[in-house]
């Protein structure tokens, strides 16, 4: 595994690791302990709080909570734990209790066992409380008594259900535990000291009422998807439906997108080869020089193949260089992939395998292609990759397109056997794929996903010339393409500064030059 990519474990939303780069936002609310934003990557932030208990709120800890905007707070206790009345608030307050109300919370047990048992015998509880957060107005407090097991719960619930990776939401469940203990502590040690426990038993009770262990919610998730195959589908076996999910997705994502600047076919070179005759890392350079400048900044560049011209390997030092600029200066990461003019073994030394990126909540995934197809390991590796969503779909990057060009000289030269592709592809995330290979700027569609073929920093190949000949014009472009749940939008942009034609302003009348 490359330093470069982290693994699933420790990937997190952004091009940093989870332990790299906590999303907890603790808040402090007088009154009320254990309060915090929920976010992540994709979340739109302050649409979901959680917390303890609200019985002990302030009028200054009711001031931060209506400055915090919350219209709905979800109460997930049943009435024997609620006092008989409450002060008026700013927000609606819906109950949700999840335990049966018959038996009440557990005094004692182990956590991993009652979290088993809360998912396999409360199943519709727990799912009602994930459509209320999903249709309730936001942004929405989800709260028990400690704010640690059933909230813990449900937040997982929603999170894992529109795609938030696995280790941010253990990391937002395990916040609790030390937040939760200096306040509980002594209530939980007189509750528990009139049972007869033996050390084990009451080992455990303190840890189900005073910590949040990762191994419990990972187990707990686990449990679920061993069972249903996924979160979405427990949800589903209990009656969420899907306009539930677009409204659970809508209520946490929000409307993100991504701006990808795309380079392709640098075809970098140690020596003056005639039939290049350019500097691809000085263009590399310019192209990053010209999407700074612009207000279309980028959140990622994916490079997609020829870094260098006839395996030239001793050009990777220096790309590697540039690609680190680019992420100092841009502030973002960089992803290739090898095209067929790159040497593999050296490509992978330089640049890392297995290449993937989360970015505003959207997945950027490159795969190698580099042979003209996708070979068996990793078509596995894909289909492994988007088994599990991300929150807000996936980017797939290559080197040859998965559709023809439409020039004579390229005919035969995309992606060959399609159809293993199309059958991973099929319902997964996928919404766009960005290729390059062709050395001129097009469009398609592959099983019903925009494909955008990237403009050559190299040259820009005629397409009207017969099959025995290729015309080359010094013409280098990259694209900026931008991705959200509204579509693809893909923009060609020359590297030269074209002559200006006019101007024009709402004030002035255009004049040509």
């Amino acid at each position: 595994m490359h330093p470069r990519y982290g693994s699933p474990e420790q990937r997190s939303g952004s091009s940093g690791t989870v332990n790299e780069r906590r999303f907890v936002e603790s808040i402090e609310v007088d009154g009320v302990f254990n309060v915090r934003s929920v976010a992540g990557p994709g979340l739109a932030p302050g649409r979901l709080f959680r917390s303890a208990t609200l019985d002990h709120l302030t009028p200054r800890g009711r001031n931060m909570l209506e400055k915090l905007g919350i219209r709905t707070v979800l109460d997930l206790r049943d009435g024997t734990e609620r006092p008989e009345s409450t002060a008026p608030a700013f927000w609606d307050v819906l109950h949700h209790p999840l335990y049966d109300p018959l038996t009440g919370p557990p005094r004692t047990g182990e956590i991993t066992a009652i979290y088993r048992a809360l998912l396999d015998e409360r199943g519709r509880a727990l799912t009602d409380a994930v459509r209320a957060l999903a249709a309730s107005p936001a942004p929405v407090l989800v709260h028990c008594t400690a704010g640690k097991d059933r909230t813990g719960l449900v937040v997982a619930l929603a999170l894992s259900a529109v795609g938030v990776p696995d280790p941010v939401i253990v990391d937002d469940y395990a916040w609790s535990g030390p937040r939760v203990r200096p306040h509980r502590e002594e209530a939980v040690r007189n509750l528990l000291a009139d049972l007869a426990l033996d050390p084990a038993e009451h080992t455990r009770s303190v840890e189900l009422h005073l910590d949040s262990p990762p191994s419990a919610l990972q187990s707990a998730l686990g449990h679920v998807r061993r069972r249903y195959g996924s979160v979405t589908g427990y949800l589903e076996a209990h009656g969420f439906t899907a306009d539930d999910l677009v409204a659970l997705r809508t209520r946490l994502l929000g409307e993100p997108e991504l701006t990808v600047l795309h380079l392709s076919d640098v075809h970098a070179s140690d020596r003056q080869d005639p039939f290049v005759g350019v500097d691809g890392a000085g263009r590399v350079r310019a192209a990053v020089d010209r999407a700074s400048a612009s207000r279309l900044r980028p959140d990622i560049v994916v490079v997609t193949g020829d870094l260098a011209h006839h395996r030239a390997t001793a050009t990777y030092p220096g790309l590697v260089e540039i690609f680190d600029e680019i992420r100092n200066r841009l502030g973002c990461p960089v992803l290739a992939v090898p095209g067929n003019h790159d040497d593999p073994v050296a490509f992978a030394s330089a640049f890392g395998t297995h290449p993937v990126e989360y970015v505003r909540g959207f997945r950027i995934l490159g795969v190698d292609t580099s042979s003209g197809a996708l070979p068996r390991d990793e078509l596995a590796r894909l289909s492994h990759e988007l088994a599990t969503p991300a929150p807000n779909g996936t980017v797939l990057v290559m080197h040859h397109p998965p559709v023809p060009s439409p020039a004579a000289t390229l005919a035969g030269r995309e992606l060959v056997r399609t159809d293993e592709l199309a059958a991973v592809l099929h319902g997964s995330d996928v919404s766009a794929i960005l290729a390059g290979h062709f050395h001129h700027p097009m469009s398609g569609v592959f099983t019903g996903i925009p494909v955008w073929v990237g403009s050559s920093l190299a040259y820009l190949q005629d397409v009207g010339t017969p099959g025995d000949s290729v015309v080359a014009f010094d013409d280098p472009a990259y694209s900026l393409v931008r991705c959200s749940r509204a579509g693809v939008r893909a923009l060609p942009i020359a590297l030269r500064t074209p002559e200006v034609l006019f101007r024009s302003s709402p004030t002035l009348t255009a004049t040509t030059s």
